[in-house]
């Protein structure tokens, strides 16, 4: 038998073992949401709107819709780095805590693509 990881283990039990309350359950939903699910809801919708960009407007805007999906693929490798290295974040027995690095990794990325687009749509 495998012996578990302290990574895979929930109050100190294999996760697929544990039985949650509807407390806790509920609590780990939203980490995941707020902790995943925004980085790919994002990455999704500036995919979204490139590839609308893209197929809708003339070539003129090319660069404005790659800029998106640059944009896209920056969020969605900062979705997977973080998930990697995110260890113990949906232990719940270790209170959640929003990590300020990513949040300045993806604000600094976001302030970067925003003024990507407005050099290019003054240029427009």
């Amino acid at each position: 038998m495998k012996q578990a990881n302290k990574s895979d283990l929930i109050r100190g039990h294999r996760r697929e073992s544990v039985y949650l309350t509807e407390s806790e359950l509920q609590d780990l939903r939203a980490r995941q949401r707020t902790f995943e699910g925004a980085y790919w809801r994002t990455s999704l919708a500036a995919f979204s709107t490139g590839l609308l960009i893209l197929k809708v407007f003339t070539r003129e805007f090319y660069k404005i819709g790659i800029t998106f999906f640059a944009f896209g693929l920056a969020l969605l490798a900062i979705a997977l780095w973080r998930r990697r290295t995110a260890g113990d974040v949906f232990d719940l027995t270790i209170p959640f805590r929003t990590s300020g690095n990513w949040i300045i990794l993806t604000t600094l990325v976001t302030l970067v693509a925003y003024i990507v687009l407005f050099v290019l749509l003054i240029n427009v």
